[in-house]
């Protein structure tokens, strides 16, 4: 029999830590009993392997906790102060930040406004700025996670339409002003990531990511689907029509998106309103907010009927400001599916907000950091996952 080598024996404690972290991220603080029975190791194993992660400062303990006969154990839970993640959203028109760790705490969020037209090199530098303005000492973040309104391949940004980004490395370009370990994504993808990151464990699971434009991603078994270079999910540029060249053809996002929305508003009203400016009319019964959020749910109605028959997914989940605007979407927005759907089981279709709302693009970019952590068993270690499979959950509901 060959001998286990060194390096096995670090994999298999990894592997093993990464069981143990899963299981308090998943089930909230337990004891090492309790973990020992939820990950299938022995108490010895357990209990070395916790005090390793509380001289780390990973862990805490907490309360006494007796959940049945015996002796009361100390519940474990995940140290705040050392497992924080800033999720960073740059969008088309807007910067957004959200601070957070492991027990799905927001510590700090934050957000301004930009120009679509401001360089992407002008953007990370103004990010960094505020970052270290806003942190005493941004290097103790376990990383930063970017979520980018565009087709992103690995590190690599390869295009975003919105503010006009080609072949762009964001990345490493903040990586380079903050020194802080960078992971980049989709918005899109990083949203549909966070979503199920923090809960939603329904498959597949089709995430509607609607703001100045609109994007999807898809998330199976756990796992988001980028397609070869990344660019799955961009049904916002969907043609639509009968184009004959790319530069002169109409898309999904020409009207299925809040800029969309918002120029038919401007347009039927003579008013200048944004999308929040709509809501508040429409709080006051603006009749000309409520039909151009009622164009809207029929637009999204009509987008999620194509999506189950491209799909067939089990929750179409929607996100970003878009979310902001559910209780005047819902009811039409259902009606139209059930006017609308291919066959009977696609018109009862569940169709719900992000929990996060216009915050969601930010969330998954911090999941992005949180779900490598974990990966890597919480050692730290800025690497790949220890296995093809180390982003995949491993604890059960």
């Amino acid at each position: 029999m060959a001998r286990t080598t060194p390096l096995d024996q670090q994999a298999i404690k990894r592997l093993n830590r990464r069981l143990i972290l899963e299981a308090l991220r998943r089930h909230g603080p337990q004891s090492r009993a309790a973990l020992a029975r939820a990950v299938g190791l022995t108490k010895s194993t357990v209990s070395t392997l916790v005090q390793e992660m509380l001289e780390e400062g990973l862990l805490d303990e907490g309360s006494r906790h007796k959940p049945g006969l015996g002796r009361p154990g100390t519940a474990l839970e995940f140290s705040p102060r050392h497992t924080l993640a800033l999720g960073v959203e740059l969008g088309v028109e807007n910067t957004q930040l959200v601070l957070l760790d492991l027990n799905n705490t927001i510590h700090d969020k934050w957000d301004w406004v930009e120009s679509p037209h401001t360089p992407l090199a002008e953007r990370l530098t103004k990010l960094a700025e505020q970052v270290q303005s806003r942190l005493s000492d941004p290097t103790r973040l376990l990383g930063i996670g970017l979520a980018v309104p565009g087709v992103v391949n690995g590190r690599r940004l390869l295009y975003a339409p919105g503010p006009g980004w080609h072949n762009e490395q964001p990345a490493e370009m903040l990586e380079a002003l903050l020194k802080v370990p960078t992971l980049v994504d989709n918005d899109a993808n990083a949203a549909a990531l966070g979503e199920t990151f923090w809960g939603e464990q329904q498959s597949p699971l089709v995430y509607v990511l609607m703001t100045t434009g609109l994007g999807t991603g898809l998330v199976v078994d756990g796992q988001v689907y980028r397609g070869r270079l990344g660019a799955a999910g961009e049904l916002g540029h969907w043609l639509t029509g009968q184009p004959h060249s790319r530069s002169r053809a109409g898309d999904v996002e020409g009207t299925l998106s809040l800029r969309a929305m918002v120029e038919r508003y401007q347009a039927a009203s003579n008013r200048k309103e944004g999308f929040w400016g709509i809501l508040q009319r429409a709080e006051h019964q603006d009749p000309y907010a409520l039909q151009a959020l009622q164009n809207l749910a029929y637009e999204l109605g009509r987008f999620v009927v194509n999506l189950c028959v491209a799909f067939d997914p089990a929750v179409v989940v929607l996100g970003g400001a878009g979310a902001e605007a559910w209780k005047w979407l819902e009811a039409p927005l259902r009606q139209t599916i059930h006017n609308l759907a291919f066959i009977p089981e696609h018109a009862e279709i569940p169709v719900k907000p992000s929990a996060f709302g216009h915050l969601a693009p930010a969330m998954g970019a911090a999941a992005l950091v949180l779900q490598r952590f974990l990966a890597n068993g919480g050692t730290g270690e800025w690497s790949p996952p220890i296995s093809p499979l180390g982003t995949r959950s491993t604890i059960g509901v």
